[in-house]
């Protein structure tokens, strides 16, 4: 899916709005990860975005563990080194709430104007989701969905995290003096750093979005993401270097269970993006594991962005977050 709706509306209620903001012509994205904080700014329109800053700080691993919001505190100095080296938050900022942190979820239900889905959806949220409505932060939005539904149904891509972790960022934020334009599943905004402002993929494909220790699987249907899995398997150093063998086994299993649940979408194509998507070895082995065509995918380059002379790979989820409203 590529474009996201705004925090939902409970959770807008605790978000000041600043009118000034709106003037301003540009927009940020903030990306936590488990070992650094990645601040992409941008200026200008489509297709001539200009990079302002560009700045990742270390995060002590302390507040993020595994691909998870584990103490938003331990994050506060890094936030201040980052302030300091882009000279303030003056910018909206679009936030990444880490992947781990939120589940998603297609829904079939009828066809109905979406505040009134979302009402709806509380009588049964529990049925899909962990814990209550009422201690969940929820957002929604239509999507296209691959399996055909009853008539008069809609299909909603439904995202939920606990409203605790979301109250965490939005003080942690404030805290920070971090002007807020959103919260977003950071899954989500990798998804729409690699596809870019307009896909070229007509039938269905698997995003792949490889690192170290957590790896991002989204199920594409044209320009929709309509399954989303985190995974956390290690890879590791062998002999002859990193040993993806647990992660294309989990490729596999990923595949065959889109392709007993999703019996009429053709695959075509594995996308591969994240820091060890420049790995050839990486992209032959899903190439002749899964049969498909397997395609690397450069965020910068789809947003027509120059890329940092060091340190490129990674800023999926920045990206993905700084051109939010740009899809």
């Amino acid at each position: 899916m590529k474009r996201y709706a705004d925090i939902s509306r409970e959770l807008k209620n605790v978000m000041v709005a600043i009118s000034f903001l709106k003037k301003q012509q540009n927009r940020a994205g903030l990306a936590l990860h488990d070992e650094s904080l990645m601040y992409l700014e941008l200026s200008g329109s489509l297709p001539a975005l200009k990079v302002v800053h560009c700045v990742a700080v270390p995060s002590g691993g302390k507040g993020v563990k595994k691909d998870s919001l584990v103490d938003a505190g331990e994050l506060l100095n890094s936030l201040t080194a980052l302030e300091k080296k882009i000279g303030g938050f003056r910018t909206p900022v679009a936030l990444g709430l880490p992947g781990r942190d939120v589940l998603i979820r297609v829904l079939e239900m009828p066809e109905l104007e979406i505040e009134d889905a979302r009402e709806a959806l509380r009588w049964d949220f529990e049925k899909y989701f962990p814990y209550s409505f009422a201690d969940a932060g929820v957002d929604i939005s239509r999507v296209e969905n691959p399996l055909e539904g009853e008539p008069g149904s809609m299909s909603l891509l439904v995202a939920a995290c606990r409203l605790r972790t979301m109250e965490s960022l939005l003080r942690l934020a404030a805290s920070s003096g971090i002007p807020l334009a959103a919260v977003e599943p950071q899954n989500v905004a990798m998804f729409r750093a690699g596809l870019g402002p307009a896909t070229s993929f007509a039938g269905g494909y698997l995003a792949v979005f490889a690192e170290r220790g957590t790896t991002q699987l989204v199920l594409g249907h044209k320009d929709n993401g309509i399954l989303y899995r985190t995974s956390l398997v290690e890879i590791a150093e062998s002999g002859e270097g990193l040993d993806f063998s647990p992660l294309v086994r989990e490729v596999s299993n990923t595949l065959t269970f889109i392709r007993n649940q999703y019996r009429e979408l053709e695959m075509e194509h594995v996308m591969l993006g994240g820091s060890l998507a420049s790995d050839d070895a990486l992209l032959s082995l899903l190439q002749e594991t899964t049969g498909l065509n397997a395609v690397r995918t450069d965020p910068w380059e789809a947003w027509g962005l120059p890329a940092p002379a060091e340190g490129a790979a990674g800023w999926d989820a920045a990206v993905g977050l700084a051109v939010r409203n740009l899809a």
